[in-house]
């Protein structure tokens, strides 16, 4: 049965990718807040000088 053109078969496809990229999208907003503190921390920094590439991805 098919209300509105939803049937079973579409809700089990779509709630989990759905959630699949509700967390992707939050996991890349992570990276990319953190990617500002990249090599600032006075205890992973290090001694990094202009130019070299960042201590981690």
């Amino acid at each position: 049965m098919a209300i509105f053109g939803i049937t079973a078969r579409y809700v089990w496809f779509a709630v989990p990718m759905t959630g699949f990229f509700i967390g992707k999208f939050l996991d890349d907003m992570e990276t990319e807040r953190m990617i500002s503190w990249r090599d600032k921390s006075a205890l992973y920094g290090g001694r990094v000088v202009q130019g070299d590439p960042p201590s981690w991805p």
